[in-house]
């Protein structure tokens, strides 16, 4: 099976896709009466912490017991959430799926409100005291990282009745991206679209951008306003759940004594603001590439201005398409760089179904890395058998491989890892995989091919994530400054972005204004600038690894190892990457701007 359509080009139900490309989500349970009965058992779990809670800081061995418990509590409920999340995602409109979900994700919001005392807690001990138990106890010496890191969010936690009304409210802080997501890929309807031919496609959330790469500059104009379509027709209810979002990181920065919803995103991992200004404004620095790319794409196209619905037409005559088996092959020869060990983990993933494959109907699209402490990770897919698609592909083994690494070498205390640094190891592959299909491919459309889209990749994780990231700081600012936020602010301020990126070239389609209502992303709370971030940490990390091979390989695995057991910067900074530094971003706008002249070189002989 190579396609997600059959023959009368229908998007397949999931009960017609063979097994082999579908997640072996039975690994998480074989009968949902487990399920329950997991489910039951985290609750008994949690009827016990009333019990501890007023005498956890008496004694080393009191402190020790609860940490313990909140682990195992932890390792149970993460594998209640994942499984339940995965169900629901397989097929939106299985009301007993979403169901399953409502009472996991109240359960999560139980457990966070059942140890709201714990930090309060904590703090409420001597700091010297708490030093004293480290040096001397053996076992409880695993939580240090842990527990001094509380003690440096001092200012920030509240009483533990504070604490405990902030984490019952989490429940109703969930409810607009829930919202969101219900609306998007449940609510939500798309035409049938003809294309050339006259054949009529569905239009999804899966295949959008696949559409828009046709030839036919009138039929990807047709997709392109059909789709925003919808989005126009409900951009009030978006609006509304987006204000609520943004509201609600506003009242948890306000209340927890931060300067700002900002300040509040970037102190959880110890990042400070200029890691963060420091990307928008190298970005406005050198905006001029981007704009010259975007002249390339006119030439290319015979365009003397090129639309937001021509933004993603390959410039390659070909067009480059790769099955599902030919894709985990070519993953597999550009990951060899990263030593037998690494590769040993991917197989052992197409091996083992790791990986859902391909769309079905109801199911979430886009794609991602889940799983929790005991199980194997697992990915989502929804394969067109694009090249992007084998990029997807590399890129959520890079953060399949990450989990699984440090699942086998950290505590559950720190398996977490921020998203500053998970987007690294994903976008490493991806980098490694473009440098493998330079090598392999020569002929001439091929390596259009392969340059245009590393070039739409640095345009898409860098310079669009960076203008998301300069877009979701300036509607929390306006928040902050009680400015009114409504659909026509969130499509001025959108579109005004759009027109700085891209430059004279590019004509700013009245629907590319409501592009910020289907990115998911705006409800994660300064989630994107990591993307930007990460593209060009992993720039430098890929270009190492190439160059210096063993040595270099030897500190990215350990990197890949090491989970949250020490603040981000400092995990980077044993590879030699030091992010306050704009060093790391000078040299990912160097590589843009040789792979741009290699593209224009092309032209040039034409």
């Amino acid at each position: 099976m190579e396609s997600a359509l059959n023959n009368n080009n229908k998007i397949t139900v999931r009960e017609q896709i063979p097994e082999e490309f579908r997640w072996d989500i039975k690994a998480l349970y074989i009968k949902e009466e487990a399920w329950q009965l997991d489910y039951l058992k985290v609750e008994e779990l949690l009827s016990q912490l009333p019990e501890i809670k007023d005498g956890f800081t008496k004694d080393v061995g009191s402190l020790l017991n609860c940490l313990e418990l909140k682990d195992r509590i932890t390792e149970l409920l993460q594998k209640v959430y994942i499984y339940a999340h995965m169900r629901k995602d397989e097929d939106n409109r299985n009301n007993y799926y979403q169901s399953l979900f409502n009472q996991a994700s109240a359960l999560l919001v139980k457990a966070e409100e059942g140890f709201s005392f714990l930090k309060p807690g904590i703090l409420s001990l001597e700091y010297d005291q708490l030093q004293e138990w480290l040096q001397d106890n053996d076992q409880i010496k695993v939580y240090r990282h842990y527990l001094e890191d509380i003690y440096r969010k001092k200012e920030h936690i509240l009483s533990p009745d504070e604490e405990r009304i902030m984490a019952r409210a989490g429940d109703m802080a969930q409810a607009f991206e829930h919202s969101f997501e219900l609306l998007s890929y449940a609510d939500l309807k798309f035409p049938k679209i003809k294309d050339e031919k006259g054949v009529s496609i569905p239009l999804t959330h899966s295949n959008f951008i696949t559409l828009l790469r046709s030839k036919d500059r009138e039929f990807r104009k047709k997709v392109f306003k059909r789709y925003f379509k919808e989005y126009e027709q409900h951009h009030n209810i978006y609006a509304a759940l987006l204000t609520g979002n943004i509201k609600k990181d506003h009242f948890y920065s306000s209340l927890r004594n931060y300067q700002g919803s900002l300040n509040a995103a970037l102190f959880k991992d110890n990042i400070p603001v200029q890691v963060y200004t420091n990307l928008l404004s190298q970005v406005h620095q050198n905006i001029g590439l981007l704009h010259n790319y975007i002249h390339q794409k006119c030439d290319y196209l015979n365009l003397k201005k090129i639309n937001m619905y021509d933004m993603y037409v390959p410039l390659s005559e070909d067009k480059f398409t790769m099955g599902y088996t030919e894709a985990q092959a070519i993953l597999l020869e550009s990951l060899k760089p990263l030593g037998e060990m690494y590769l040993s983990i991917v197989k052992k993933g197409f091996k083992e179904r790791w990986v859902d494959v391909y769309e079905n109907t109801g199911k979430t699209s886009g794609a991602y890395s889940t799983g929790s402490y005991r199980s194997k990770p697992y990915i989502l897919m929804n394969y067109q058998d694009t090249l992007e698609d084998v990029y997807t592909l590399a890129h959520e083994f890079g953060h399949s491989v990450h989990s699984y690494l440090i699942n086998k070498t950290q505590p559950i205390i720190y398996s977490d890892v921020s998203i500053f640094l998970a987007e690294i190891a994903s976008t490493t592959n991806e980098l490694l995989l473009t440098y493998c299909l330079l090598k392999k491919f020569d002929h001439r459309e091929e390596r259009i091919a392969i340059l245009n889209h590393f070039l739409e990749q640095f345009r898409t994780t860098f310079f669009r994530q960076a203008m998301f990231a300069e877009f979701e700081l300036l509607i929390h600012q306006a928040q902050e400054k009680g400015e009114a936020l409504t659909a026509d602010f969130f499509n001025q301020k959108y579109a005004e972005l759009n027109r700085f990126y891209y430059g004279e070239n590019a004509i700013i389609d009245r629907e590319i204004s409501l592009e910020w209502a289907r990115i998911p992303h705006f409800f994660y709370n300064y989630y994107v600038y990591q993307y930007a971030t990460g593209f060009a940490i992993a720039t430098a990390l890929s270009r190492k690894i190439l160059k210096e091979g063993t040595p270099a390989v030897g500190k990215y695995i350990d990197f890949l190892k090491r989970g949250s057991s020490d603040y981000p910067l400092s995990i980077l900074k044993s590879t030699g990457i030091d992010p306050t530094n704009t060093i790391y971003l000078e040299d990912a706008l160097d590589v843009f701007s040789e792979l741009l002249a290699q593209l224009k070189s092309i032209k040039e002989k034409d």
